[in-house]
């Protein structure tokens, strides 16, 4: 048998191996029924579900705080208002008819203000007619 390059290195060379034998470590006690490999395998998605959940509370009350919740819930107020107390548009029509009247009767008021402004000016002129 030829000697290879590697084994002329090595010739001559006494070579031992010693193997020591050292105890296995104690298993941790971990506590009964907890699985950390399942915590583990599952923990970080459940840590991202917890993340989106707070994130979003966050968003949802920062939107909820702005001017556009604000007319929102006025607009909301008002349609239960108005669904409360009948049809809106029965209100509307009510209130037309009363903007009708009252613009009938300032308008009767200004022809007896412009009436009685005439009575008065017509008796100047006779008392500065009759006093000349």
């Amino acid at each position: 048998m030829m000697p290879t390059p590697s084994s002329r290195l090595l010739a001559g060379v006494a070579w031992s191996l010693v193997l020591t034998q050292v105890p296995t470590p104690a298993p941790v006690a971990l506590p009964p029924g907890l699985d950390w490999d399942l915590l583990l395998k599952h923990g970080a998605p459940l840590v991202g579900v917890v993340v989106i959940i707070v994130v979003g509370a966050l968003a949802l009350r920062w939107v909820l705080n702005s001017p556009v919740a604000e007319a929102l819930a006025e607009r909301i107020r008002r349609r239960s208002r108005s669904d409360a107390t009948g049809d809106e548009g029965q209100r509307v029509a009510a209130l037309e008819d009363q903007v009708a009247q009252l613009t009938a009767h300032v308008a009767e008021l200004g022809e007896r203000l412009d009436f009685t402004e005439r009575v008065l000016a017509e008796r100047r002129e006779r008392k500065l007619g009759a006093g000349q």
